[in-house]
């Protein structure tokens, strides 16, 4: 990636994505107790039932000529495998048990040094094979239950234990140097896995985290090196690159590049608890945990490619009726078919759908797909039908439902309305309309409009914008109801915005909406009295000042009206040709793109940089796009253990939960659209995590536990948020594909 004038060239990367496989993909227990690859790429698990290997999307099981095995150990060796059994020791060619050998305690581990001498561990013993013996020529006993084992030539060797902390093999009459917490550096006697480093640094995790022992007499934990974990540690990988896998007992810890990336319950791994990972060929790894397995892949992508696919996907489960998109609800966790589930209403059907047709207008404009014309084109008509359901002349329902869908006749009545249509067809639409369904409607129309739109396309576009128009401005600036009241939130008249403190907050940001739809409806119509409107409200009525202050700082709570001010901030700029009038615009979005820098937020970022022509964090924008998941469902997500979070403490004086300072990265966080509390930790999780974690000895002392969301993986979410934003930023120019 390139930067130049404040545009990336973004080339091919590594997309991450994960399968859970589970008895219900062939494992004989969901308990596993060892994994492996082999030298040809194949994985292998061992569970308390047997051992399996994945063959075309499945695990088979392996025939080792013991019923229901218990496997313990699996390592690679020069023919093909060592499996422990037990307190048995097989050697396995891939097809068939070549060799066993008994021990008097359970197989933990087998490693081969540099001088091809094998040291097998068990639980009680080590033993030293030497190149071309036929029988071990070296048993020492290990102190305390051997867990872990690290080897080098010259016969250096470490053991790491349940109580007895790390191990070093010693002198010329082969004894331990014990190295313990009370006398070293070391973090704790519970030593869970080993590694000894090119330089024969020795990597130790513990079950109070990961340190580095430099052989003699220096030690490294969390307290000297932040980048070293202090979570639980369980098991330990070292890839070629000097990247390290971790796993913990609350998840996967990825050390690359002097950072940590977590990845962890429920959207990553089926269990917190993690018990060991093996890593495979081209990137791929695979993740234990005490239910089911996590095999972890990488496939080459550009981001174009990421955002047809997810589109696509989106397309085949979040279309409701008519073209609506919205998020689908899920009858089973994580079960996202065609079979099962349904796409229930919103309250803001018009606001998403608008959002993903402003996408797909960005999308057509950039590739000129007939596929997308097309998903464009009957969505923008699904929003018309919400203004023509009513029978109030340009005022939209917020949602439509049909008999014949699940959640009909059900809600708040006072504000669902039964009616038929032009057809005689039964149906029910919701009333109470808000600003957000009015912005989302001219966003769409606006963009459709301008990148889509044929000339019989337009002059619906014009005649529906001018129904809405009319009614707004008929109505003193408000939406009115069948009730003949106005609406809670459509409020843009600037005697209240202006003069009613009850209405403080929305004073920017409505001033702001009816500017833009103002600038919309003359661009779209051609008619000058929107313009005259629009001089009047940003002099008289100093709508224009009021846009220099537009957004009221509220510490990161509220986001609603964040997502309402880009999206019409990139509009109004667009129509705004006065150049004073676009530098007080400016300023009111650089000052709210300032309060919301923080949040990382690609949309926001790419709008502040395609309106101003200033560089806006690009770079983070990628990163944001690269990083976000491709899978969609809403998993429970569980990060408030990691060590590595800073608090931000004030909501709780508004009686709202704790929340962090910065976002956490796009691949841990909750999927959310750009309304949403980013800051947000933890989801789902109440209940579940008490049952399995504290922070110290103190039973009752439990995790902080902020998430009050309640994702159980049972919403299957749309694209909008990644395809929105990257869209945009290609058509603008933002980023480039190499």
């Amino acid at each position: 990636m390139n930067i130049k004038n404040n545009v990336y060239r973004v080339g091919k990367f590594d997309q991450l994505t994960r399968t859970v496989y589970t008895t219900a993909n062939g494992l004989p227990s969901n308990c596993a107790t060892a994994l492996c690859f082999d030298k040809a790429g194949k994985l292998y698990i061992g569970t308390d039932k047997g051992l399996s290997a994945l063959e075309n999307g499945k695990f088979v099981p392996v025939n080792l000529g013991v019923r229901n095995p218990k496997i313990t150990m699996l390592a690679v060796s020069d023919n093909g495998l060592y499996i422990g059994v037990e307190k048995e020791l097989l050697e396995f060619d891939g097809k068939k048990v070549t060799a066993r050998r008994s021990f008097t305690s359970e197989l933990v581990d087998v490693k081969k040094d540099g001088d091809n001498t094998v040291w097998v561990l068990t639980k009680t013993v080590l033993y030293r094979l030497p190149a071309g013996a036929s029988d071990f020529d070296m048993k020492i006993g290990v102190p305390g239950n051997g867990l872990c084992l690290a080897v080098r030539q010259n016969n250096v060797v470490y053991v790491g234990s349940e109580t007895g902390g790390l191990s070093a093999l010693a002198g010329k009459r082969w004894h331990w140097s014990e190295l313990t917490s009370e006398i070293s550096g070391l973090p704790s006697n519970c030593v869970t896995s080993l590694d000894i480093d090119s330089v024969g640094n020795v990597w130790v995790g513990t079950d109070k985290g990961l340190c580095v022992y430099d052989n003699k007499g220096l030690w490294l934990t969390h307290n000297e090196v932040r980048e070293l974990p202090d979570a639980s540690i369980t098991g330990m990988a070292v890839a070629e690159n000097g990247d390290r896998y971790l796993t913990t007992t609350t998840g996967l810890i990825h050390m690359h590049n002097g950072q940590l990336s977590y990845y962890g319950y429920k959207r990553w791994l089926p269990h917190m608890h993690a018990t060991g990972v093996a890593l495979g060929k081209n990137g791929s790894f695979c993740v234990a945990t005490a239910d089911g397995v996590s095999l972890f892949e990488t496939r080459r992508m550009s981001l174009e490619e990421k955002a047809v696919e997810m589109r696509r996907t989106t397309e085949t489960y979040n279309i409701r009726k008519d073209g609506w998109a919205l998020d689908r609800t899920l009858d089973h966790e994580g079960v996202v078919s065609l079979e099962e589930g349904y796409i229930p209403n919103t309250d803001n059907d018009g606001h998403w759908t608008g959002a993903y047709v402003g996408a797909l207008c960005y999308e057509y404009a950039c590739t000129k797909s007939e596929e997308v014309r097309a998903a464009a084109a009957r969505s923008l008509r699904a929003l018309i039908r919400l203004t023509e359901v009513t029978g109030i002349e340009g005022f939209p329902a917020r949602a439509i439902r049909y008999p014949d869908e699940r959640d009909y006749g059900t809600g708040q009545r006072e504000e669902w309305h039964y009616t038929t249509d032009q057809d005689g067809n039964e149906l029910e639409w919701l009333g109470e309309t808000s600003s957000d369904e009015i912005v989302g409607h001219m966003y769409a129309y606006a963009n459709y409009y301008d990148l889509v739109a044929d000339e019989e396309e337009k002059e619906m576009l014009r005649s529906v914008v001018t129904k809405i128009m009319t009614h707004i401005l008929e109505h003193n600036f408000r939406l009115i109801d069948t009730d003949g009241k106005p609406t809670t939130w459509a409020n843009w008249d600037p005697e209240i915005l202006n003069h009613d403190h009850k209405w403080i907050y929305e004073k920017g940001t409505n001033s702001l909406q009816m500017l833009t739809f103002l600038k919309m409806a003359s661009h779209m119509t051609g008619d000058q009295k929107y313009e005259a409107l629009f001089r009047t409200l940003a002099a008289d009525k100093h709508y224009a000042m009021n846009l220099l202050h537009y957004k009221i700082a509220d510490g990161h709570i509220c986001h609603i009206d964040d997502n309402h001010d880009f999206l019409m901030i990139t509009m109004l700029m667009r129509y705004t040709d006065d150049p004073l009038l676009r530098a007080m615009f400016a300023v009111g979005l650089t000052d709210h793109w300032r309060d919301e820098r923080v949040e990382r937020n690609a949309f926001f970022n790419f709008v502040y940089g395609q309106a101003t022509g200033e560089r806006c964090d690009v770079e983070n924008c990628v990163d944001e796009l690269v990083d976000y998941p491709m899978d969609q469902v809403m998993w429970t997500l569980y990060n408030s253990h990691r060590s590595d979070l800073e608090w931000d403490l004030s909501p709780t004086q508004q009686g709202l939960i704790p929340q962090l300072k910065e976002p956490l990265e796009a691949h841990s966080r909750r999927l959310l659209y750009f309304d949403s509390n980013r800051f947000i930790c933890d989801s789902g999780i109440a209940g579940k995590a008490e049952e399995l974690f504290c922070r110290s000895d103190d039973p009752t002392a439990f995790t902080m536990l902020p998430g009050t969301g309640k994702d159980r993986g049972l919403k299957f979410k749309t694209c909008t948020s990644f395809t929105h934003p990257y869209w945009f930023a290609r058509y603008f120019g933002l980023i480039e594909e190499a």
